[in-house]
């Protein structure tokens, strides 16, 4: 009889840890909304003649991350009217996430750069260590006053989820 209840118990315990192991994961890969605004200063870092760095320093409110810096680096290719380049995003506490973009832009009627920009997070520390998703950045930027506003959103895995 003993050896019937200890067998029993070992089946409830594997199948606990298997639910555990199951359930988990799938936690893990719920999607959480990401959408914010931001406002930023652009300085010209040069380039050869078909292209040129673009960097930018700014602010910004969101979801999951409150208030927020980030500083961005984009090179811009002229010759296709594309961005590339990447992102440092930090919250007031300091945790953060990095992200890489490709992006394009064209110019308005009233002389700003719309530019649209789809990032991917590669990396997050603190909080968002772990944390997975993507977003679009919606922007003008102002080539003569150099400076950049717009929107963006997406979806993220939960932060604190790998923790």
């Amino acid at each position: 009889m003993k050896s019937k209840t200890v067998m029993y118990f070992d089946l409830l315990m594997a199948a606990l840890i298997l639910t555990a192991a199951l359930v988990i994961p799938s936690v893990a890969q719920q999607r959480v909304p990401f959408k914010g605004t931001l406002q930023g200063n652009d300085t010209d870092i040069g380039g050869p003649d078909t292209a040129f760095v673009v960097a930018t320093v700014g602010t910004g409110i969101a979801t999951v991350f409150g208030r927020f810096s980030f500083t961005q680096q984009a090179t811009v290719d002229l010759t296709v009217g594309t961005d590339t380049g990447s992102t440092n995003w930090i919250a007031a506490n300091g945790d953060s996430i990095d992200t890489t973009f490709v992006g394009s832009g064209e110019p308005t009627d009233s002389g700003l750069i719309r530019i649209t920009e789809v990032h991917t997070i590669i990396a997050g520390t603190g909080r968002f260590a772990g944390v997975l998703g993507s977003f679009t950045v919606e922007r003008l930027a102002d080539p003569v006053a150099f400076v950049t506003s717009g929107s963006f959103h997406g979806t993220t895995t939960p932060p604190g989820a790998a923790h």
